[in-house]
Order: C-alpha cells, then structure tokens, then sequence
C-alpha cells in the first residue's frame, strides 16, 4: 500500500497526524499479511530486577531521570538484559511516562541468541499502560528474524512475563 500525504501550512498538524496514523495502519497490515505464515509461540516466566545506577538528568532541569537496570530471566526465556530508561513523573506521583531500550541475550525455547526490546510505559491517574515490542531487525544468532510482543504484570512483588513471537520457518 502507497500512502501519499502531502501537507500544506493550510492543512495544518491534524492531517499531518491523519497521514502518520494511516501510514502506521498501512504498515500494521501489511505486518500482519507477512507474518500470517508464521506460528506464533509463546514462552512465559519470571524475571528480577536489579538498579545498576540511576540519576536525574540535569540538562532537563530534572525533569527526568534516567536508569539503568539489569534483569535475570527465568522460564521459556533464559538470560539476561541490560535496560537503559529515560521517566518523568508528575508532581502529585499519579501519572508519568517512560521509554525504554533493553537488549536481552540468552536462549529462547532452544535457541539462542539476542534481541532488542523497545519500551513505552505511561501512568495516567495510577493507571498503568505499557507496551513492549521487539526492535525489527534486532535479533542474532538463532534468534534472527524475530518478532514480537512482552506482556509483563507484577504480583506481590514478583515480575511475570508473556512473550508472544515468531521467527522465520517456525510455521
């Protein structure tokens, strides 16, 4: 599909955005019509977190922080990740948001390699909404090709994955 978006100083912003929405609809369908051939699997488990460092980044007149965060991974997928995270919060702790990259290295139901995580998390009111999706292009060894979504959910304290992903051939 060809999406042809041409916008004029008249047209203004909102049908700049039009133009971006469809081209990421056009894009998600044709996403989906690719991957039709492929089984999705799924491989769930836990994982622990651990602060390797963190600080408010002062070139933003601390309205950010950063971190950077180690994960050990237990289940379907075996290994590790190193995550680096930009955040801000609101004044009254209620809502924020935070984007995320995490390279994760290990095995995979069998196979191994790595691959990048991408993250977008937001709090509106004390509700959370994240979104965490494999970087296209991002695996190597066994794990080239792949593609796919993280759930996460944490209960008392301990953190669950949900990954549903295919790879090329898995049909």
């Amino acid at each position: 599909m060809i999406l042809n978006c041409r916008v004029s100083m008249k047209s203004g912003i909102a049908i700049g955005t039009l133009c971006a929405v469809a081209g990421l609809a056009a894009a998600q369908i044709n996403r989906k019509s690719n991957s039709e051939d492929k089984r999705v699997q799924q491989a769930k488990g836990t994982f622990e977190v651990r602060v390797v460092a963190a600080n408010a980044d002062s070139q933003a007149r601390n309205l950010f922080s950063r971190m950077y965060l180690d994960k050990q991974f237990q289940g379907g997928l075996e290994g590790t990740s190193q995550v680096e995270m930009l955040s801000f919060r609101s004044e009254d702790k209620a809502s924020g948001g935070y984007v995320a990259m995490e390279e994760v290295t290990g095995t995979l139901q069998g196979k191994t390699g790595s691959f990048i995580l991408q993250q977008i998390g937001t709090m509106r009111n004390g509700v959370p909404e994240l979104k965490v999706t494999v970087v296209p292009a991002s695996g190597s060894g066994q794990l080239v090709g792949i593609d796919g979504t993280m759930t996460i959910r944490i209960e008392n304290g301990t953190h669950f994955y949900q990954f549903d992903y295919t790879l090329p051939g898995d049909k």
